[in-house]
């Protein structure tokens, strides 16, 4: 199996009922052929950078899938045969940007869980600056000119 990530615009005229149902379509359509569902991200009405099918806006939803190819297919004869998705793109992911993801991803949970340590060895306290002297600050020569200088 690959993996596979799906992005979908559904025409923004539907009701969000019917546009659940369309995304609901689609998960079941890759689960029932053997696929898995990775992560389903529903993004929600957005203006589209030009009128695509007389539409200037969309419904966005993006599918992060595990399927055999012939799935692949499937999905696309869906998407093209289908009236309420008004523009697709499915990319197939390789081995390479798997792996580069999920070193991001620990990077990201190293440098969260250094950033909380470093909190709780603070005691919470963010306040670098308590040593400095409020009162005496601003005094001193000024520099440019003023009205006393005329």
């Amino acid at each position: 199996m690959r993996t596979y990530e799906a992005l979908y615009i559904v025409a923004p005229d539907m009701d969000d009922d019917a546009i659940q149902a369309v995304a609901k379509g689609v998960e079941d359509l890759i689960t029932s052929n053997g696929g898995s569902i990775a992560r389903s991200e529903h993004w929600g009405r957005r203006k589209l950078a030009y009128e695509v099918k007389k539409h200037g806006e969309g419904y966005y939803v993006l599918l992060r899938f595990d399927a055999e190819p012939g799935v692949v297919k499937k999905l696309d004869n869906m998407f093209k045969l289908s009236e309420s998705v008004i523009r697709f793109l499915i990319l197939s992911l390789d081995a390479r940007t798997l792996k580069l993801e999920a070193q991001q991803q620990r990077q990201r949970e190293q440098e969260a869980e250094a950033a909380a340590t470093r909190s709780r060895e603070a005691g919470g306290d963010d306040d670098e600056d308590d040593d400095f002297d409020y009162a005496g600050a601003g005094r001193g020569r000024r520099r440019g000119r003023s009205e006393d200088d005329d």
